[in-house]
């Protein structure tokens, strides 16, 4: 009888254990999960008669390693008009400052409405390397064209 009354008191124990491990993992909060990226990093906006029409954005994926230049056309008053354009640039630093690494750019169709992306850069989060779009309207020379210059740009993201 004393064996039996061992073994149950071990059974008991081995129960009790198998419980209390069972209880920690359903109770104990899970790791917090890496903070997600916004996906609009920065954005401009062309508006008409106080409502937004368009907008030129510089988005990220949501893992933060990549970003490009999006335009966004929500109403086209003008099928005929210019296309918009934009551009996005990528710098890195080097022990000389930040240089040029990529820089793409995206047109809008003609009177159209819709979303066009430019090419993805590569984004190491940081001071190592930033990024900013710039926005305006493409020029027509042979067919519609992104603009020689771009006078208008927002701060660098880093």
């Amino acid at each position: 009888m004393r064996k039996s009354s061992i073994a149950r008191r071990g059974a008991r124990i081995v129960i009790a254990l198998v419980a209390a491990v069972g209880l920690g993992t359903v109770v104990m909060p899970a790791a917090p999960a890496a903070a997600a990226c916004s996906s609009v990093v920065d954005a401009k906006y062309a508006t008409l008669n106080g409502s937004i029409i368009g907008g030129w954005k510089l988005v990220q994926n949501s893992a933060c390693t990549e970003r490009w230049g999006q335009i966004v056309v929500d109403y086209q008053p003008d099928p005929t008009g210019i296309p918009y354009a934009v551009r996005v640039e990528r710098e890195i630093y080097s022990p000389y400052g930040y240089y040029l690494q990529a820089a793409y750019n995206k047109i809008s169709g003609v009177g159209a409405e819709g979303t066009w992306n430019t090419t993805h850069t590569t984004n190491t989060g940081g001071d190592t390397d930033r990024h900013r779009i710039c926005w305006g309207y493409a020029v027509y020379s042979g067919g519609w064209k992104a603009p020689s210059s771009w006078p208008n740009c927002t701060a660098w993201k880093y």
